[in-house]
């Protein structure tokens, strides 16, 4: 019975310890998605674009640590397939409107890349993570 209390015990650190490390690449994600657009605003696309890489890694890190999840009814929601959408829409057009220095394509992209990330998070109940809105 020991060994059960033992291993039950450490299985809800384990739990814990990752919720907070994913908890903390996605606050990364936001201070990156930010610094994205500061950067381009100070016309640094070089920098802007590598900004926006280390972005997609931190919400590509975040997912794939725990890909399945709780959603807000309680049932389980693999995240897989928001991400590989989030990836293939808004961070790609994201990435092309930071290579040919497009400011107006920039912006609009980066409020599409938040909203997902807000569905991201209604679907998984989190409401009450806000996103600043991109100026």
């Amino acid at each position: 019975m020991k060994h059960f209390y033992a291993v039950t015990l450490f299985l809800t650190l384990l739990t814990s310890c990752t919720s907070m490390m994913i908890s903390h690449r996605m606050k990364a994600a936001q201070r990156k998605l930010l610094e994205t657009r500061r950067l381009e605003q100070a016309g640094q696309w070089p920098e802007a674009l590598a900004m926006s890489e280390k972005l997609h890694g931190s919400v590509a890190k975040s997912i794939s640590s725990r890909p399945v999840r709780p959603g807000a009814g309680g049932v389980q929601i693999d995240l897989r397939p928001l991400l590989v959408a989030w990836e293939s829409g808004p961070f790609a057009e994201l990435q092309a409107s930071l290579k040919k220095q497009d400011s107006n394509r920039t912006k609009t992209a980066l409020i599409s890349l938040r909203q997902q990330c807000v569905t991201c998070h209604t679907v998984l109940g989190k409401t009450e993570i806000q996103l600043p809105e991109i100026q």
